[in-house]
């Protein structure tokens, strides 16, 4: 099988798709381990949902909790899914395997 076929078949000439790295036949990646992954999510969405609320205060003060934290919620998990957890994780991922 060409490498032309072996990317076709997997969509990587679709703009959609994330392109398909070349791996090595029967790499299997390293176990994440999860106490180290709930502790890094933990050290990201408390300082995310702190910073969020300290800057949107002024404007959500006069709404009761719940409506506020429908308007944190959303925008914390975006940041954390988009931005944060990715850095973190390329950061710290030799230690999350570990």
């Amino acid at each position: 099988m060409t490498r032309q076929t072996v990317s076709h078949a997997h969509g990587a000439d679709d703009p959609g798709r994330p392109a398909v790295a070349a791996a090595v036949p029967d790499a299997v990646p390293a176990a994440v381990r999860r106490w180290k992954l709930w502790l890094l999510t933990v050290c990201g969405i408390y300082p995310t949902i702190v910073l969020l609320g300290l800057a949107t205060n002024p404007v959500l003060e006069d709404l009761y909790l719940p409506v506020r934290l429908a308007v944190l919620v959303p925008a914390a998990a975006a940041a954390m899914v988009w931005q944060i957890n990715p850095r973190l994780q390329r950061h710290f991922g030799a230690w999350l395997t570990r």
